[in-house]
């Protein structure tokens, strides 16, 4: 886990940005399985690592609670979130309608330009398959799915979209790791791309569904074989 110096992330920042960045640094920290599920998250321990007040460390732990990614247990404190498969499984079934109500919306085919912009971010990402540099591959595959799914032309409905996304992030960890399901996921994006450029809706709306299962099944089969 990398410790972040006082003069790296403090200096001249506002409190709303030090609880942004650090907000974002944890959040990363639970992704590439750094922060493990049930493990404490300890306000003074985050504060010595960011070098920033215990109010500042407090306001990030509470953002990553508000985007379901840690809980609060009794007489244990703030927790990274650790959900059941019937959670995993709820979320994923909203993901997926949401997912493929923008992909019936967006219209087809996409102008170049657009094109253009999705695949120079699926090149960042597959880039970062190759370079193993997890937080490429996590910042790229965030930024796809919002270009994607921005052009549905529903900002309450992209807006969800990002809600339930960010709620998969606890349970998408065991995939940063394997990179026969990285390679897979890239390729489901070029799929995404190439349905968007044919104009092939049904194509597209598919590829949205289907990408969501692989990493919400290897969730569950991990559970049930730590946890049930």
């Amino acid at each position: 886990m990398h410790r972040v110096s006082k003069s790296e992330l403090a200096n001249n920042l506002s409190a709303e940005d030090l609880v942004r960045d650090i907000t974002q640094k944890l959040e990363e920290d639970i992704v590439f399985g750094h922060l493990h599920p049930r493990e404490r998250l300890v306000e003074e321990e985050i504060a010595e690592r960011f070098g920033v007040k215990r109010y500042i460390a407090r306001q990030a732990i509470l953002q990553l609670e508000r985007l379901g990614l840690v809980e609060r247990i009794r007489n244990r404190g703030a927790v990274v979130r650790l959900y059941s498969p019937k959670e995993v499984n709820d979320i994923n079934m909203v993901r997926e309608q949401l997912e493929s109500q923008a992909a019936q919306l967006i219209p087809l085919p996409l102008d170049e330009d657009a094109l253009k912009r999705l695949e120079d971010i699926q090149i960042r990402h597959s880039r970062g398959i190759d370079e193993e540099n997890k937080r490429e591959i996590f910042q790229a595959n965030i930024a796809f799915h919002k270009e994607l799914f921005g052009h549905c032309g529903n900002d309450a409905l992209v807006e969800a979209i990002n809600i339930f996304a960010q709620k998969s992030h606890s349970y998408r960890s065991i995939f940063t790791t394997e990179k026969e399901a990285l390679r897979w996921a890239a390729d489901a994006h070029s799929a995404m791309i190439k349905a968007c450029r044919d104009g092939d809706r049904e194509k597209l709306v598919q590829t949205c569904r289907e990408h969501l299962a692989p990493a919400k099944n290897r969730y569950i089969e991990m559970w049930k074989s730590r946890f049930s």
